[in-house]
């Protein structure tokens, strides 16, 4: 079962990333810089914490997960 939520989330990410991509060709700039700190970003990092976690690491994004 583990397997089949990694291989989700491994899409998931992808997906994200690709999102995050077309957002920082699309403008200028400021675009670029900020196109992984918008609503996607935060997707992309959640995602990632959730993988470390079945991973069985400990995220440590913030603090959150003390």
């Amino acid at each position: 079962m583990a397997t089949g939520i990694k291989r989700a989330l491994d899409r998931a990410q992808t997906n994200v990333q690709k999102e995050i991509e077309s957002s920082a060709k699309s403008g200028g700039k400021f675009a670029r810089g900020l196109s992984g700190e918008g609503y996607a970003g935060g997707y992309a990092q959640a995602l990632a914490d959730v993988q470390i976690a079945l991973n069985g690491g400990k995220p440590c994004t913030r603090g959150y997960w003390d």
